[in-house]
């Protein structure tokens, strides 16, 4: 993959993080304090995804970079602090160290969401994820437009 294709991917990938941050916007602003059971399943369906778009960005550029993608039980972990440090082949990181904390809140999420019931979820729990999502994606864009930028 040349970094022509890299980049109209991820273009592709950042149009649909829209999209679930436009959905997040609606689904919040129905409700004023705390969501009914329907409402706190949505945001949370939408907050899954928007972590799972944000890491087929770092699945592409892992295999951009690497020609290979993390292995083992915490390959989602290893993908995201990959994409936290320069590569010997790109001196620079993808994204930065404070946008690496954010996302790491958001792969907690998606672990969360895989693995209990849906009526289990608490807004409480990602409420700030949800109120967050289009300041992080904005940073995510200024990062990766950094990233492409540096390379070759």
């Amino acid at each position: 993959m040349d970094k022509n294709n890299l980049k109209k991917q991820i273009e592709i990938e950042i149009e649909n993080l829209e999209r679930l941050v436009k959905e997040i916007i609606l689904v919040t602003d129905r409700f004023t304090d705390k969501p009914n059971f329907i409402e706190t399943r949505a945001a949370g369906s939408i907050i899954h995804d928007f972590y799972c778009g944000v890491e087929k960005i770092f699945k592409r550029i892992a295999i951009y970079i690497n020609n290979e993608l993390p292995r083992g039980y915490d390959w989602h972990t290893d993908l995201l602090l990959q994409m936290a440090r320069p590569a010997e082949t790109i001196k620079t990181a993808v994204i930065s160290e404070e946008l690496l904390e954010k996302l790491k809140e958001y792969l907690r999420f998606r672990h969360l969401f895989r693995n209990i019931y849906g009526f289990e979820l608490r807004w409480e729990r990602f409420k700030n994820l949800s109120l967050s999502a289009q300041a992080v994606l904005s940073e995510l864009k200024d990062n990766l437009n950094g990233f492409i930028d540096n390379l070759n």
